[in-house]
Formats: C-alpha cells, structure tokens, sequence
C-alpha cells in the first residue's frame, strides 16, 4: 500500500517532468526554428505585405501632425525640417526591417533564458524527496500491527495521492499551452508589426508604437518567467522543506512519521503545483507590470 502511494505521486511527477523537458526545448527554440521555420516564414511574408499599409499610415500621421503643428511655412527653421524628415526616414526604416528589429528582444529574451539555466547548476527534474520514501520504507520494515494501522491511514493518502496527480498533470497540461500559446503571441505581433509601428512617425500617436514595442518585449521575456518557475519548483519538489515542519518533529514512531511526512509531501506538492500554474498563466502580466506596460 506505501509504495502504491508512491507509485502514485511518481506517476505525477513523472509526467510533469516530461512536461518540463518538452517545454525547455521549446524555451531554448527561437520562433523562426518553430515547426522547421516554416510558419515563421509565413509571418515574414504577412508582415511584408502590411508593410504597404504601415507606409500609408506613416505618411498620414507625419502629414496630419506636421499641418498640425505648422501653422506658417515662414516660420520653419532649417533644423524643424531636417528633424521632421529624420523622424520619418527613421520610423520607414523601422517599417522595412521590422522583423529585425523584433528579432532584437527575441534574440535579448533567450540570452536571459539561457543564462537562467545555465546558472542553475544544481537543476534537476522533480523527484520525490528522500525523507518521504525513508518514511515509507520504515513503515514497511515496522511491526505488523504499526503495519495495520498504515494501512488506514494509506486510504486517505491514497485518494490524496490521486487528487495530487490530477493536479500535476493539469499544470503540466497548462504549462505547455501557455508555452505554446506565446508562440502564437508572437507570431500574430509579428505579422502586424508595421501598423503599430508607423505610428512612431507622429509624437502625437508615438505613445501606441512606443506601448507595442513593451508589449511585444514583454512576450519574448515570458519566457524568462517560465524558466524561472520551472527552476524553482524543481527545487521546491525535491526539497524536504515541508509546509507543516512541526508536525513531524520529535518523534520517532513509524506510523506516526510516515502519516505525517506524507501528508505534508501531498500537500506541499499539490500547493507548488498550483503555485507553478499560477505563475506560467500571469507570465505575461509579470513582465507587463515591470515594464510599465
């Protein structure tokens, strides 16, 4: 009966750990290496053909806002003129190579991830901690009738044990849709890129590129975030830094500590496994609220 409750939360971890490996690959992918790069390239070609559009809107808004603001020719200045003209010939050039340009916080973002990994020396997929399965084996080497009471005290555990599961493998189902879906975050910013990004060609509608260009910065950093809750909840599900510390404290009678360090196990990596959904769905919100979005 110990090691059926084991095997269960094994069962858990080991699928979000095949869940964490997926989703790393994917971290450490650049979206023009996504699928082949094939759909990248349809992004390329969309944002190619907006780009007639971005051009149509640049040259509105430079136009209303220079009208706007020049009442009377005579009183341009020489520097009035070569700045309005910069502004524009900056803004086009930002037009036609935009993919570059966003290819920047793309290029920015994975250099953050990797170092993120590459720092976490002592990373490694969750594993049950030690202390649960010593509990374990002690209960199973105790006297038949400490023996007896496990295995009441197993039945409860047991249906924890699958509640647990279920929620491991929700969040590591929802780790990888958010993963995915901020490939489709990126992908759609990409092929509208020019429309926002002609509006840098008037100070008065620059605040709407300048919001695209944070919005757009904060999409490639989720996967920083991502990365990082991985990380640590590998190291919190793999910690015997249990949530009720106590319970377990100054005692020496197998029943007693196997009933307790379980208990504190299931629900130290039920609570984590939450925490981790939490984290990987408000990713975007995060870096939103660092940005200043």
């Amino acid at each position: 009966m110990e090691y059926s409750v084991l095997w269960t939360i094994q069962m858990g971890l080991t699928f979000l750990n095949n869940c964490f490996g997926d989703v790393k690959d994917l971290l450490m992918m650049a979206p023009a290496d996504y699928a082949g790069g094939a759909i990248w390239d349809v992004v390329v070609k969309i944002n190619t053909g907006i780009q007639g559009i971005g051009y149509g809107l640049l040259v509105l808004f430079f136009l209303m806002t220079f009208f706007k603001t020049t009442s009377n020719f005579k009183d341009l200045s020489i520097q009035q003129v070569i700045g309005w003209i910069a502004r524009f010939l900056i803004v086009k050039f930002v037009i036609d190579y935009g993919i570059q340009v966003l290819n920047f916080s793309i290029n920015v973002s994975m250099g953050i991830n990797d170092t993120i990994f590459q720092n976490a020396t002592d990373f490694e997929f969750a594993r049950i901690s030690p202390e649960v399965v010593e509990a374990a084996q002690q209960m199973i080497n105790a006297s038949w009738w400490e023996r007896l009471g496990a295995i009441f005290q197993s039945i409860p555990m047991g249906l924890l044990a699958v509640v647990g599961n279920v929620i491991m493998w929700a969040a590591g189902i929802c780790l990888v849709v958010c993963t995915y879906l901020r490939f489709f975050r990126l992908f759609i910013y990409s092929c509208l890129a020019p429309v926002p990004l002609s509006t840098l060609g008037s100070p008065e509608t620059s605040q709407t590129g300048k919001h695209f260009l944070k919005a757009y910065a904060a999409v490639c950093l989720e996967i920083c975030v991502i990365a990082l809750a991985i990380v640590i909840f590998t190291a919190m599900a793999s910690n015997s830094a249990f949530i009720f510390p106590s319970w377990e404290a100054g005692n020496v009678n197998p029943n007693f500590t196997y009933w307790n360090t379980l208990i504190n196990y299931l629900f130290q990596i039920m609570l984590q496994s939450v925490m981790l959904v939490v984290v990987v769905m408000s990713a975007n919100r995060f870096i939103r609220e660092m940005l200043g979005v």
